[in-house]
């Protein structure tokens, strides 16, 4: 059977996550801003291991 939920080790993870999307959209929508902005996960078994964050700057 599988359970779904937030666990301890992925609360601290979801709290960072949503700090990282707050800066990045905050960084992405700044006037003069050209490229691209990722989030990616790496999850293993449900469990968040790590969170990247990317910003590509187009040059113009």
């Amino acid at each position: 059977m599988m359970t779904h939920g937030i666990t301890s080790g992925n609360a601290k993870r979801v709290a960072q996550l949503q700090l990282v999307m707050t800066e990045l959209v905050a960084e992405a929508t700044r006037r003069g801003f050209f490229g691209t902005a990722t989030v990616e996960l790496s999850v293993q078994d449900g469990t968040i291991q790590c969170i990247r964050r990317k910003v590509e700057r187009v040059e113009k």
